[in-house]
């Protein structure tokens, strides 16, 4: 009930009550007692009183003396309380009393027969009202002459009344007292509690009020350590954190509206039925209208499908449907998703669509990429793969063109790739015209064409193969371009047995071989070819343990000045294998390269070099040695850093080595060959450009790259002296070098003709089997190549 009023009423109406409570229960239990606690002290008293006047009193009656008993029994009457008091005799007669005319016949408090039986007895007695006045028998003993006892007694009549109620006045005021101590208390509790308690819990009240009016946090005036100003601090946090999150919801709420009218998704609250009730821009942007145009509609008012509302509303949730929109008489492919929660106790659904056009054009694009080129329109190789191991799962019998265009890089990096890639699509445009109806033409890589022909045998494809060859004959015009192109073919064929990949690797084995047979021809598929590629594939593994147990070894052919001095050493690889001896390196170079692995065999020959250089140095031999770098070795990501990491570890001076470049490895030539080139120069190692005069562009590589020398191909040396082409071609190159500061080495020389003639015309050095055949170190200086004075290493320059 005290819950109904507020702390300031609810405190004081409960001391109130716990005051009166208080009262009651005090005035029902300590006046009674108080009371019966008088009485029974009065009665304690009166009898230790009483006791010692009876013993006086028999005294006194003994030995005669009435004027002391007298005087005993008025000291008797002065007591509070007594209203008088009497000596009698068995008679009842009086022997000595307080007051005059008392009878004892008389008294109303006892019977005067009762009172002769208490005197004659002995007997101590008290009688009458307990709570007012009491009589009071007390017996006096006194024997007679003749020794026989005299009963006597005493009688005093007490009045409890004043005493009664002057104990009840003492205790009213004691309640009067002890109430008003409880009204102080109880006041200055109220004061106390209005200070630590109602104001302070009125201040939270009144911060919470606000706050929930206007949602701005006022921590409330209440401090302390105690549980009321922990609660104000924790309210005042509660507050803080409420207005934080309301804050955070909302921006979340905003981020949402944001999120919702900014997605690119379409979204739509829809009803039960289905009926719009909100949507976002991208939703209207579907339909090419406004957010507010879409409210209110059902499906069957934006879908072409009659029965769309009847399709998403038996669709289970968040599953996908793909129905069609109509905007403005076109059809809009749309990705449907609907997603049911309550709303107000309502059941709604959040709608999502989705514009799947660009999606199904995607997927469209995709499954024609995976069958066809998307350059040329064609087949690509996966398509003809597929295609190939259906005809041979059906037995089947076919052929397989495989064509690949000679030289097509050239073209690539003379006109540009945008002309290469022109041309393919023309190339692909010629071979559908060239080729029969049912045959499948695919375009299997860069510059790599196949024709699947069914029914076919290999005659049949042969005579296709020439009349390709024959088709490519007239140039094809690109722009202000004339291109003139060949393919290389190959042909194998299947009676229906077999794989695909077989196929694959004999059609491929039949390219090589036309590639290698001059390019613009034909070669079918043999089991001479399948041999031969087994040989090189075993020669290839040769290979690979030849160079994990170096089982390769150097040879040394000298280069020699005019006066038939040595200078320079090129290092020259060769294979002692164990099954094969020496193997030529004209067997074993290519197939190095073609694997790959002529990159780490080019460091292992550097290596050797280095150790080889760094020897004859320490014997008195100032020579120099040539390394020959391939142009696979290009290839690699540092070949710089790794050669020379390896002059760092065998700690050989950059000087002792040179290294000599074929024009076939800057073909390719770009910034990565420029900087490798330029950092070999800068760290000291001599650069040649070997083989000068075969390639396209010699004159221009000068020109790019930091070249010290060049060396003059065997081909134009063998003419000498005899050819004159061959003396003003060669001529030149001295004449040219010279101007531009080159230092020349004639390789070839067979003869001393040739030196003559070399010497004649200031060629700086001479390399060939006239002057040292290629030997081992060893070897040659037993042989006498390197003499056994060591020459001075002279400059490149002669």
């Amino acid at each position: 009930m005290l819950t109904r009023y507020s702390l300031r009423l609810s405190l004081p109406l409960l001391l109130g009550l716990f005051a009166l409570t208080f009262t009651l229960l005090l005035t029902a239990w300590h006046m009674p007692s108080r009371v019966e606690e008088t009485l029974e002290h009065w009665r304690v008293h009166t009898r230790q009183h009483l006791a010692l006047l009876q013993s006086s009193l028999s005294d006194h009656q003994r030995m005669g003396r009435t004027a002391e008993l007298q005087t005993e029994l008025a000291d008797v009457a002065s007591l509070q309380g007594v209203r008088w008091a009497m000596v009698i005799d068995q008679q009842l007669r009086v022997i000595g009393s307080t007051r005059l005319g008392l009878d004892p016949t008389k008294l109303t408090l006892i019977d005067p027969d009762v009172l002769t039986d208490y005197v004659r007895s002995g007997r101590v007695g008290w009688l009458g009202d307990s709570s007012a006045r009491q009589l009071v028998i007390y017996p006096l003993d006194r024997a007679t002459q003749t020794g026989a006892p005299l009963r006597e007694a005493l009688l005093v009549e007490f009045d409890f009344a004043p005493v009664v109620a002057q104990t009840r006045r003492d205790g009213w005021f004691y309640l009067a007292q002890t109430l008003s101590l409880l009204v102080l208390l109880g006041l200055a509790l109220n004061l106390l509690y209005n200070h630590l308690i109602t104001r302070r819990l009125a201040r939270i009240d009144r911060a919470a009020r606000t706050f929930a009016q206007d949602q701005q946090p006022q921590p409330p005036a209440v401090s302390g350590q105690d549980e009321i100003g922990q609660l104000a601090t924790t309210f005042s946090q509660m507050m803080n954190q409420l207005h934080q999150r309301r804050l955070a919801q909302q921006e979340s709420e905003q981020l949402m509206r944001n999120l919702i009218d900014t997605a690119p998704i379409g979204m739509l609250v829809v009803d039960g039925e289905l009926r719009v009730q909100q949507a976002n821009p991208a939703a209207a942007a579907l339909f090419d209208c406004a957010p507010d145009e879409l409210v209110g509609n059902v499906p069957a008012d934006r879908l072409l499908e009659p029965d769309a509302t009847e399709r998403l509303q038996r669709a289970p949730a968040n599953s996908v449907l793909q129905l069609t929109g109509h905007r403005h008489g076109q059809q809009v492919p749309l990705e449907i998703t609907c997603t049911p929660f309550l709303r107000n106790g309502e059941t709604h659904a959040l709608m999502l669509l989705r514009d799947i056009g660009d999606h199904l054009r995607a997927e469209q694009r995709l499954r024609f990429l995976a069958h066809f080129d998307p350059l040329t329109q064609l087949a690509n190789r996966n398509f003809l793969v597929q295609r190939l191991e259906q005809l041979l799962s059906e037995r089947v019998a076919l052929s397989l063109l495989y064509l690949d265009l000679d030289h097509f890089k050239r073209i690539n990096d003379a006109l540009s790739h945008e002309i290469g890639d022109r041309l393919l699509v023309q190339v692909g445009e010629r071979l559908r015209q060239l080729a029969p109806e049912p045959a499948l033409l695919a375009r299997t890589g860069g510059d790599e064409f196949m024709l699947l022909l069914e029914h076919s045998d290999a005659q049949q494809a042969g005579q296709l193969a020439e009349h390709l060859i024959e088709g490519f004959q007239p140039p094809i015009r690109i722009n202000q371009y004339e291109c003139f192109v060949s393919p290389s073919i190959g042909i194998a064929s299947s009676d229906g047995r077999g794989s695909a990949s077989e196929l694959l690797k004999q059609v491929d084995l039949a390219l090589y071989a036309a590639k290698d047979a001059g390019r613009n021809c034909t070669r079918f598929f043999s089991q001479e070819l399948s041999a031969a590629a087994e040989r090189r594939r075993q020669l290839e593994q040769a290979l690979r343990r030849a160079l994990d147990e170096e089982q390769f070894v150097l040879h040394y052919q000298a280069q020699v000045n005019a006066a038939g001095e040595p200078e320079v050493m090129e290092a020259l690889l060769r294979w002692n294998s164990p099954e094969r001896g020496l193997v030529p390196p004209g067997e074993f170079i290519p197939v190095l390269e073609d694997s790959g692995l002529i990159i780490e065999t080019t460091r292992w020959v550097f290596r050797q070099a280095c150790r080889q250089a760094r020897q004859w140095r320490e014997q008195g031999h100032q020579l120099r040695i040539a390394v020959n770098l391939s142009p696979l070795d290009f290839r690699q990501a540092d070949l710089a850093g790794s050669l020379l990491a390896i002059l760092a570890e065998e700690d050989t001076p950059a000087e002792l080595l040179e290294l000599e470049i074929t024009e076939s490895a800057l073909l390719e030539a770009d910034e990565h060959v420029q900087q490798t080139l330029t950092r070999l120069k800068t760290a000291g190692l001599p650069l040649l450009l070997d083989d000068f005069g075969t390639g396209y562009a010699s004159l221009t590589y000068l020109q790019r790259f930091p070249f010290d020398g060049i060396k003059i191909d065997r081909e134009f040396v063998a003419g000498l002296p005899d050819s004159e082409h061959s003396v003003a071609l060669v001529r030149g190159i001295l004449t040219m070098a010279a101007h531009l500061g080159l230092h020349v080495v004639a390789e070839g020389v067979e003869n001393e003709r040739q030196a003559a003639f070399l010497r004649l015309n200031n060629c700086p050095s001479l390399q060939g089997y006239h002057y040292a055949r290629p030997l081992a170190a060893e070897e040659c200086l037993l042989a006498g190549v390197i003499p056994p004075t060591p020459a001075l290493l002279l400059p490149l320059d002669g």
